[in-house]
Parts: C-alpha cells; structure tokens; sequence
C-alpha cells in the first residue's frame, strides 16, 4: 500500500518533476538543433542525451519513492512501506552517479572540440579522467555496501546480511562532492583561455565564455548539499533526514544537463533571428509600389537599387539574352566633377560572363578602373554606378 503524500515529501516531488520538465525542453531543443541545424550530432550529444535518460529513471524513482516514504519521518509511516521507500532511495544513488558521469562526459568532450592548445587538452583529460574513476568507484561502493545489496531495505523487516559502517559511505559522498566541483569550476574556467585568443571582440569572447561555462552553475546545487551529507548516516529516520540530500541532488543533475545543453542552441536561435528578418525585408519589400528595374522574366543578372540613399545589389531581370552589360565604378571626384569614368580597355581587371551566343555574348565584361595617374582620386567606398547595355553583335 502506499502512504498519502505528507511531511516533505511534496517538496522531493516538485523539485523532480520541475527539473524533469526543463532538463527534457533542453535536451530536445539541444538534439534538434545538432541534428537539424548544425547537422552533426557528435560524441558529447550522444553522451547529454545518455544522462538525461538515466536522469529520468532517476526522477522516476524519487517520485515513487515519495509515495512511500520518502521526506516523512519513520514513526508516521506504516512499517511495511518503510523497506519500499528504502529501495527506491537506493535505486536512485546509481543512476544518479551514471547521469553525472555522463554529463561530466559530455562537457568535457564538448570543449575538447574547440580547444587547439596541448596544456588546456591534458587539463580537460585530466578532470575527466579523475571524475570518472572516481564516479566509478562511489558507483560500486553505493551499490555494494551492504551485502547482498537488498540488506539496504530488507534489514528493517528481519533481513539477513551485513553493511559496511555508514561513516564510510558519508566520507566517500563527501569526496565525491569536493571532486565534482573542482571538476566543474575547472570545466568552467578553461573555456575563458580558450577564447582569449580568438580573433573576436571582447563582448563576444566574454558571450562566447560564459556559454561554455553555463554547466558548473551545478556546481552550486553541490556546495549547498555537502552540510547534508551526514545525515547519510542516520539509519532511524533515514527516508526524512536524507530529504535535503535528495532534494539537491536532484537539483545538480538536472541544472547540469539543462546548463549544459542550453550551451548548444545558440545557432538555433540565430537561425530563428535570422529568419525573422528575411520574413520582414521580404514583406517591406513586397509593399514597396516602385519598382526602378521593370521585369523581364529572366532573373539572375545583377542590379542596383538605391533605398533610403544607400545603395544595395540584387537580380537584375530587365536584361534578355542577346544583351550584356558593363558595369563602371567611378571615384568622389568623378562624381563631384560631374563625369562618368567610360572602361578602359587597358584595364587590369576584366571578368567575362553570361551564356555564349557566338562570340557576341561573351562581349559582356566588368571592369574596375586602376590606371595609376588617376589613383589618387578615388576617394572611399562607392559613389556612383554607370549601367550601360550594349547590344551583342
């Protein structure tokens, strides 16, 4: 039977079920946008999404836990459910430890990706490296401390097996702590070298940094756990007194997984941005009522427009297929003197273009103007741009 949900067990539950919910949002938008967006779904994406399925056994079991048990004092539950409610607190310690293996993983490898100096990839390997051997270990000691394993919840109802001292256990979480957070604060600072020498300006390189670093705000989840931590020991009212430990655990891994998933989806936002302003260029220009080059049915050719004084390019589509254009850029000078730069055939850059018909649409040429005693005129950027259509032999 299970017991109504009372003490604080409805706290377990709502901190599960929240980050549930956001790790699940982040974790689907994260494998959207490497799959569809950025179309390479990599080691470190594989590894994210392992956690996040461990994470949800993990608050499957909490939750169930909580309904028997779990955040009520011993006296106020019935002592059949108490072994119930032990075994799904056990259940959740090792799939706890595999997602943050996991996700420790997934980081490390992530950074790996961007990182180019030998130092900072031996101090990613090396975090890694020592958060998984240690992982591993608290992962067998959780899992084997009592022998067999059922002595956990069965030696409340008469069972028979032996468990390792408690401290011992208390003292393993404590390490196991202290490394996860050097592992995140670690994680957290390299990605600051790693950008300081891109070619970028500091709001981006400061973006950029904190992105990457967005994992160990888990980190915090742990600090405020570690006080709780000896009530581990507490075997009389163990499902009450380890509602804290839980309810922060819970807490690291799902802010982790959240974090570090959210690191990934900045192209899905500027790919939605950017989107939002092509619909919006195309529809301002779909309401203009001029149109200064008159349509052909024939795009692909280029053209000047002037909107707002300033001078844009696109398709020209008023040109047919037995014309060719030359394109004249003229200088501030030029402009100011009131004349037009015609091409020079002497000029030292030429490009030809267009589909051949005979020799005469081959004529067609784009010419930038260099001679060098008229150099000094050219003044900065484009002032002025001269069309001419000529009429193929």
């Amino acid at each position: 039977m299970t017991v109504p949900v009372a003490g604080r067990g409805p706290q377990v539950q709502g901190v599960a079920g929240l980050f549930l919910a956001l790790s699940t949002i982040a974790i689907g938008l994260r494998c959207y946008t490497r799959t569809f967006i950025v179309k390479s779904f990599g080691l470190d994406d594989w590894s994210a999404l392992i956690a996040w399925v461990f994470f949800v056994f993990f608050c499957t079991f909490a939750i169930s836990g909580v309904h028997y048990g779990t955040g009520q004092h011993a006296v106020d539950l019935p002592p059949a459910d108490i072994p119930v409610g032990l075994k799904w607190w056990w259940a959740c310690e090792p799939v706890y430890v595999l997602s943050n293996m996991c996700l420790k993983f997934s980081i490390g490898v992530m950074l790996l990706r961007i990182t180019v100096a030998r130092t900072h990839k031996i101090i990613i390997w090396t975090v890694v490296v020592v958060l998984e051997v240690y992982g591993a270990f608290y992962f067998f000691l959780f899992v084997l401390q009592c022998r067999p394993s059922a002595y956990f919840w069965t030696r409340y109802t008469g069972g028979k097996g032996t468990c390792i001292d408690p401290t011992i256990t208390v003292d393993a979480t404590y390490v196991y702590s202290a490394v996860s957070c050097w592992a995140d604060w670690t994680l957290a600072i390299i990605p600051v070298f790693i950008v300081w020498n891109l070619q970028m300006n500091i709001r981006t390189k400061v973006g950029l940094s904190f992105i990457l670093a967005m994992a160990a705000v888990a980190s915090v989840a742990t600090i405020i756990r570690i006080p709780y931590v000896k009530d581990l020991a507490n075997a009389a009212d163990f499902l009450y007194a380890t509602t804290d430990v839980a309810i922060w655990s819970t807490a690291e891994t799902g802010i982790g997984i959240a974090a570090c998933s959210f690191a990934t989806i900045r192209p899905l936002f500027r790919n939605f941005f950017l989107r939002s302003r092509l619909l919006g260029g195309s529809s301002s220009r779909g309401n203009s009522k001029s149109n200064p080059w008159p349509s052909s049915g024939r795009p692909g050719y280029i053209r000047s427009e002037s909107r707002g004084g300033q001078e844009s390019f696109g398709l020209r589509t008023d040109i047919g297929k037995n014309q060719g254009v030359t394109t004249v850029i003229a200088s501030d000078a030029d402009v100011e003197k009131g004349e037009e730069k015609l091409p020079i055939q002497g000029s030292s850059r030429k490009q030809s273009f267009g589909h051949s018909r005979g020799n005469g649409w081959n004529n067609s040429e784009s010419k930038l103007h260099d001679s060098s005693d008229e150099e000094q005129n050219w003044g900065f950027g484009i002032r002025k741009t001269t069309v001419q259509t000529q009429v193929a032999d």
